[in-house]
């Protein structure tokens, strides 16, 4: 493995960037990492899978980079944070709940002499995990509103992207991107992912207005 394939191609560079940026601006540096790390993954690694010209894109299509979008938009507008909180709260516990409980493994999981692995899970952990708890704490600084309309938009957000994202890749491309979502599995299982899904978002909403609502009368 020469230093082209550690820095470039392992996103190395985009590390060190983001590391000296995050002194100055430690969210908006984590965001662009998360992102950044993911799209330096898929341009150069795209070869490692059934077709690559499209696969560059596939940091584009996962529910999970829906969250790189929850995150640019809480920085950029705050008061969004409630519908930013469910969607981030929906990819923090689905992941973990399919990992755990239906024995999901990472489609995109892949090994070549150039790839460093451990990097990969340590930005799939980070992004699983760190948005959601940032959510988390702002939440607990001032008054938010989550109400019928911040569901509402919520469960907009997920069924567009099932519809006008991942089911146009899967038409193309055959990849079911998530394990528990390949045709060898039940649709009896389906039908159960999608329902946590479906749970998850009211969950979400409601735990967002709960947690803000004790935060704040504790502070008084």
């Amino acid at each position: 493995m020469n230093t082209y394939d550690v820095i470039i191609k392992n996103g190395v560079y985009i590390i060190c960037v983001c590391g000296i940026y995050s002194v100055y601006n430690p969210i908006l540096s984590l965001y662009i990492f998360l992102k950044a790390f993911s799209a330096n993954y898929y341009y150069h690694y795209s070869f490692l899978y059934p077709i690559p010209r499209l696969y560059k894109w596939k940091h584009l299509i996962r529910l999970t980079d829906t969250g790189h979008i929850a995150n640019f938009l809480f920085y950029f507008y705050p008061p969004a944070l409630p519908i930013c909180y469910n969607v981030q709260f929906i990819i923090c516990f689905a992941y973990h709940i399919t990992i755990n409980f239906f024995a999901m493994k990472d489609k995109d999981d892949a090994e070549t002499k150039t790839l460093i692995t451990e990097l990969q899970t340590f930005h799939c952990e980070i992004n699983h995990s760190v948005p959601y708890l940032i959510l988390c704490y702002f939440n607990t600084q001032q008054k938010y509103d989550f109400n019928s309309y911040t569901l509402w938009y919520s469960y907009v957000w997920v069924y567009s992207w099932l519809l006008f994202v991942y089911t146009p890749w899967r038409y193309y491309t055959s990849d079911s991107v998530y394990s528990v979502l390949d045709n060898s599995v039940s649709l009896k299982t389906k039908g159960c992912i999608v329902g946590i899904v479906h749970i998850l978002i009211y969950v979400a909403n409601q735990s967002g207005y709960y947690m803000n609502e004790i935060s704040l009368n504790n502070n008084i």
